[in-house]
């Protein structure tokens, strides 16, 4: 149960991705990246909750278990602990004339039941909607005002958000959603 609800929060991505894209008048655009690590389980302290993990190049960490960690009896020498962590960022035109709303944030946390082995995941979104002032094609630096008034700006480094960013004129209302999202499960050695 708790694999198809780490399947669905990381999904997110493409969900806001394809929410986004019922407005946009040029398709919007989204990249994401995932980075997974696995680590091996020496041995588990169950009096202090530390477990002693092995990762890839032989390097040895201690971590503790905090009490939010269920089912830490369960995991035993030679367990796999797989961690992954996901970025993704989706931006496209909103209507233009209206005035930008403030930003907006959403954060979900699962984590395994009783009984089952040690995991969960967690994401947030981020959703901001900006006023271009100005693009340079050249730097791809792309200028712009938040809802509050403030000034920012950012050199887009993707090239499948700068070809978003060359389509961007002065006066584009543009709503950018950001997705973070880590997950972490302990698998049985096999």
């Amino acid at each position: 149960m708790l694999k198809s609800r780490l399947q669905l929060s990381l999904s997110v991505a493409a969900i806001v991705a394809s929410s986004l894209a019922a407005h946009a008048q040029p398709a919007p655009a989204a990249i994401q990246q995932t980075t997974t690590a696995v680590a091996t389980v020496e041995s588990v302290d169950h009096t202090t909750r530390q477990v002693l993990l092995s990762e890839d190049n032989g390097d040895l960490v201690t971590v503790t278990a905090g009490p939010g960690v269920r089912n830490l009896a369960q995991v035993h020498a030679g367990d796999h602990l797989v961690m992954s962590y996901q970025q993704a960022i989706a931006a496209q035109l909103s209507p233009p004339g209206a005035d930008l709303p403030g930003p907006s944030a959403q954060a979900v946390a699962v984590r395994a039941a009783k009984g089952q082995l040690p995991a969960g995941a967690a994401y947030t979104v981020v959703d901001v909607h900006v006023k271009i002032v100005a693009v340079d094609k050249k730097t791809h630096t792309v200028t712009f005002t938040r809802a509050d008034g403030s000034n920012g700006a950012i050199v887009v480094q993707t090239p499948e958000m700068q070809k978003f960013a060359s389509k961007l004129k002065p006066g584009d209302n543009v709503e950018v959603a950001y997705l973070q999202a880590m997950s972490i499960q302990v698998q049985p050695a096999s």
